[in-house]
């Protein structure tokens, strides 16, 4: 019956908060040198890893995606040839090459490569290596680069075109020898932020571990602009999370304003610069992040450590502070905190965010045993909210209390002594 089902949903509510309500001390390791890359999920840690110089350049496998990667933190090097369009790919040179202007991605969107940099703002068509036809819906390369690999070697290369499945491009030594025409297949790299190449080896790789649902931050070197290219280690984010920055902290360790902060999509907002090199690595201890992940979960990061090029450890603790609500087909809808909790028989406040509207909204706290103790009525419309709770006439116990939007639930444990 409802009644049963509500207080089964309660106990294994009250199980699983006791374990996200803990702050975590986690420890980070991409190894020597800076030698892997790791995938990492808040709620479920590591994914796996990659080393970082098995790949030359990445496309994006996206339906409609059209960016080209460079793996500049190895030595990577690209420039558009300046003196021909694609008609003079059997004469391309190097001569002068100390004058052009290198190409880099950039560091603060996954959906702009090297490749990318030098389009034509004023034609929507042009995507900076090619240009699209919204009749045919094919990207036609128009341009020749020469890339650097960091073995030293250099190489021609053109895309030739990409169509709606895949990336058609060829590359050769600069007198035209060890001529490579490939393709790369976007179905091949479903789910992923990129599907990679090496052109060292001639070969097309699968590098990142899980999908890009399964993971949130990206521990890795990349190029950072200080003003000028530099290769930094840092934290990147997935598509789709994003990151709030709170500065000058004064007490970081129980600051949990996360409802007030700025949220960003760049995904170098976490990045390099809570940490400083002097004579040893220094932690900007005042800084704290909160990170909404690729579910929609709210956490709390602080950056406690750096192992530098040693060991490439990022020391750091985590705290879940709030849970999304999930309806019938696993769209986020909302989250929601209270704080204090536990309470000592004082008013709570309960922090919502509704990222849509809706046509009501509901507040039910029930008792251990699934009876409902009090109903209020909530704003309902897009926003950032709050709501006090009068704990006065709640007994010591164990709570749960639950925010209905429509067809959405959410739940949160609330403890009063």
């Amino acid at each position: 019956n409802k009644m049963k089902k509500i207080l089964l949903t309660t106990l294994c509510l009250i199980a699983i908060s006791f374990t996200n309500a803990q702050t975590i001390i986690d420890t980070v390791s991409i190894g020597a040198g800076y030698a892997n890359q790791k995938w990492y999920s808040l709620q479920n840690d590591e994914q796996g890893s990659a080393p970082k110089n098995n790949w030359d350049i990445a496309f994006d496998p996206s339906g409609f995606g059209t960016s080209i990667h460079i793996n500049s933190v190895i030595g990577t090097m690209l420039w558009t040839y300046p003196s021909a369009d694609t008609t003079g790919w059997a004469t391309i040179d190097t001569t002068g090459i100390n004058s052009w202007v290198p190409k880099y991605n950039s560091d603060t969107s996954w959906v702009i490569g090297a490749f990318d940099k030098g389009a034509v703002t004023s034609n929507a068509n042009d995507v900076g290596w090619g240009i699209y036809n919204s009749i045919t819906h094919i990207i036609t390369g128009d341009s020749l680069f020469v890339i650097k690999l960091s073995n030293g070697s250099y190489k021609k290369l053109w895309i030739i075109n990409s169509t709606g499945t895949g990336y058609n491009f060829k590359y050769a030594d600069l007198n035209g020898s060890n001529l490579q025409t490939k393709f790369i297949s976007k179905s091949a790299y479903a789910n992923k932020i990129f599907g990679y190449y090496s052109l060292q080896t001639n070969t097309a790789l699968d590098r990142e571990p899980v999908t890009t649902a399964n993971w949130d931050l990206l521990f890795t070197q990349y190029t950072a602009f200080v003003p000028t290219p530099y290769t930094v280690g840092g934290v990147l984010s997935n598509k789709g999370v994003r990151v709030a920055q709170a500065d000058n902290v004064s007490n970081p360790v129980t600051f949990n304003n996360w409802f007030g902060q700025p949220y960003k999509t760049a995904i170098n907002e976490i990045g390099y610069d809570w940490k400083a090199f002097t004579t040893s690595w220094l932690i900007a201890q005042d800084t704290v992040y909160f990170v909404k992940s690729k579910t929609g979960d709210i956490w709390k990061m602080r950056f406690t450590g750096f192992g530098g090029s040693s060991n490439g450890n990022y020391i750091f603790s985590k705290e879940k502070l709030s849970t999304v609500g999930i309806n019938e087909n696993n769209e986020v809808k909302a989250s929601v905190s209270i704080y204090p909790n536990p309470s000592n028989s004082s008013n709570v406040t309960v922090l919502y965010d509704l990222e849509k509207n809706y046509s009501n909204a509901q507040l039910n706290i029930f008792d251990i045993t699934g009876k409902l103790i009090t109903q209020e009525n909530l704003n309902n419309t897009i926003g950032f909210y709050s709501h006090t709770i009068n704990t006065q006439n709640l007994k010591a116990g164990v709570y749960v209390v639950s925010i209905k939007l429509n067809n959405t639930t959410i739940q949160q444990k609330l403890i009063v002594n």
